[in-house]
């Protein structure tokens, strides 16, 4: 199933409709304190998973997808990733943040074993939620022990095998949102993928949906809407490799653009 999930997210190309509904992608729980964590501290490592994007790739990226990881019980964030442009479809903005904590782990002097052991008192904060390929490779470790849990905007948790209550799956800007606004998605929800693997041993873990989609959601609205407004005092240009227009915050840009 996981290597299917794979093959089938990196080739899906899909076009925008608000009229077709993601089944089950509605997992909203704003506002509430779930496993003793507060609202208010969901929110503020949303914001520095979006302040992660920002530092690595700028302002108003295309591929805005910025991810970190935290550990709660120090109240801290450990790494932090984004989407590359590197040729490798697999590097996602999570996978960028994983392979982070594990160069620094592996710089720390830890043995692959204890690398390995560690996601299990880590969380992982992603501002838009999981794709297929992401999703299943987070559930799949559940069986072997891995993230104590996942919070995203767009994103998910792959609890640990030991006794750890607090294994969940937070994410802000849904797949449903990015499905609407034009983006090529599998439109197969992490609530989906997440029923799927309800086999697999070790606990199952707790979604905590849509958290801060007021900051997330216009991140991912501008690409393909030429009228959608740029994020973060960005603006309008001339895209010369997608045609059309681009969200930009350089000067010279602007300076040219506004001369047309």
């Amino acid at each position: 199933m996981f290597v299917s999930l794979v093959l089938l997210a990196l080739g899906a190309v899909g076009s925008g409709s608000a009229h077709f509904i993601v089944p089950n992608d509605d997992q909203d729980m704003s506002g509430l304190t779930v496993n003793s964590i507060p609202a208010a501290k969901r929110v503020e490592y949303m914001q520095k998973a979006n302040e992660a994007l920002f530092r690595q790739s700028g302002p108003c990226p295309f591929a805005a997808f910025g991810t970190i990881i935290v550990n709660h019980t120090s109240d801290e964030v450990v790494c932090e990733g984004a989407n590359f442009r590197t040729g490798d479809p697999t590097i996602h903005g999570e996978i960028s943040a994983i392979n982070a904590c594990t160069a620094k782990f592996a710089e720390q002097g830890m043995t692959p074993t204890q690398i390995y052991a560690a996601w299990g008192e880590l969380s992982i904060y992603t501002n838009a939620e999981s794709c297929p390929m992401v999703n299943a490779s987070m559930r799949e470790c559940n069986s072997m022990g891995g993230f104590q849990r996942q919070v995203y905007p767009l994103k998910l948790l792959c609890p640990s095998t030991t006794n750890i209550d607090l294994s969940e799956y937070v994410y802000g800007t849904t797949i449903q949102h990015n499905y609407n606004v034009g983006w090529g998605v599998m439109t197969l929800s992490s609530y989906d993928v997440f029923q799927q693997s309800r086999q697999l041993p070790g606990y199952q873990t707790s979604m905590i949906g849509q958290i801060l989609t007021n900051e997330t959601d216009p991140l991912f609205s501008w690409q393909y809407n030429a009228s959608a407004p740029c994020p973060n005092d960005c603006f309008r240009v001339p895209s010369a490799t997608r045609g059309g227009t681009t969200c930009s915050n350089d000067t010279v840009s602007r300076r040219d653009y506004e001369a047309l």
